[in-house]
């Protein structure tokens, strides 16, 4: 079962800074709807009940766990369609995420759990503004977004190291492009099957696929040809059953399409307009094609037997009709 907790702040924020509506929605103000666990058969849902939260563990016949924690919490929503994050791939750690009102905030807030229990293993507090994006697979890294100064504009990955207790010095960026800044808002977003990499789709004038190694801290920039990103519900992400190519989608039309292992983008070939019909040509004894007419000269020797054939016998005729009697 999946609740909403709150709903988006998108336009909180769009209301309060119109010319600066970009970046990904921060999770202090916003979260999402659940999540699964990788490969399902497992979910979690906060629900707010008074001053606490209603953490919830569904493992289906297998039966409900909760717990109540003090304070506003939620799973952590990563796009604007409300795609979760939080719950690392090895199935043993759930972060919540702090839900506040208002953005920018002074502070930042999560809780690490232990996923089979729901007991609170670490508290993170960070000062100033930043949203959550992704947990390792061992959960053991937190890759959150901080936004400089408070402005959705101006971000950047970043790694929290949980048995360190700290915030890394060094911002997870694209090693090709290590200077590129990240703008743009959060669509959608999808796993490859390991729950390794996570992939964002980011709308704005130059749309791109963020994807981030959850695993080895880094990350790849993916640009998309312009105008293959609406941004509407419509828009998502789509990975083949083999994990090799990732497809940005409209609908049911794919607009661009990744290679996971090269990173190389390609949009899908129109189909091949028909070949105009064209007079068949005569084939040759090997089978292969010919531009020599050999019909017609086989015709022309044709006429030219039955003529001189025709001839023949009329000779003989005049020569049989002239002899004496």
């Amino acid at each position: 079962m999946r609740h909403a907790l709150l709903i988006s702040t998108a336009a909180l924020l769009l209301a309060a800074t119109p010319a600066l509506a970009a970046g990904p929605p921060p999770s202090t103000t916003q979260v999402g709807q659940g999540i699964e666990a990788l490969g399902g058969g497992v979910s979690y849902d906060a629900i707010q009940r008074g001053a606490g939260t209603f953490i919830q563990r569904d493992a289906g016949s297998r039966g409900r766990l909760s717990r109540v924690i003090g304070g506003h919490w939620g799973i952590p929503a990563v796009a604007n369609d409300g795609s979760a994050s939080g719950l690392s791939a090895d199935g043993r750690t759930l972060v919540v995420a702090a839900v506040g009102t208002r953005f920018p905030v002074h502070r930042t807030r999560y809780l690490v759990l232990d996923a089979g229990t729901l007991r609170i293993r670490e508290r993170v507090t960070l000062p100033g503004t930043f949203s959550f994006d992704a947990v390792s697979p061992d959960g053991n890294t937190l890759y959150l977004i901080r936004y400089k100064g408070g402005n959705p504009t101006d971000y950047a990955v970043r790694a929290y190291d949980v048995s360190a207790g700290r915030l890394l010095a060094k911002p997870i960026v694209d090693p090709r492009e290590p200077d590129e800044k990240m703008t743009g808002i959060p669509v959608t977003r999808t796993y490859s099957h390991d729950g390794v990499w996570a992939y964002t789709l980011y709308a704005g004038d130059k749309p791109f696929v963020h994807a981030l190694d959850t695993r080895d801290r880094t990350a790849r920039c993916i640009d998309v040809p312009p105008g293959s990103v609406s941004g509407d519900s419509t828009t998502a992400l789509r990975l083949s059953r083999d994990g090799r190519r990732l497809s940005v989608v409209e609908g049911l039309t794919p607009m661009a399409i990744v290679d996971t292992r090269t990173f190389k983008v390609s949009t899908p070939i129109a189909a091949a307009p028909a070949p105009k019909a064209t007079a068949p040509r005569a084939q040759s004894d090997d089978g292969g094609g010919s531009t020599f007419p050999w019909a017609l000269v086989g015709g022309i020797l044709a006429a030219l037997m039955l003529a001189a054939a025709a001839v023949t016998v009329a000779a003989r005729r005049y020569a049989g009709s002239a002899s004496p009697e």
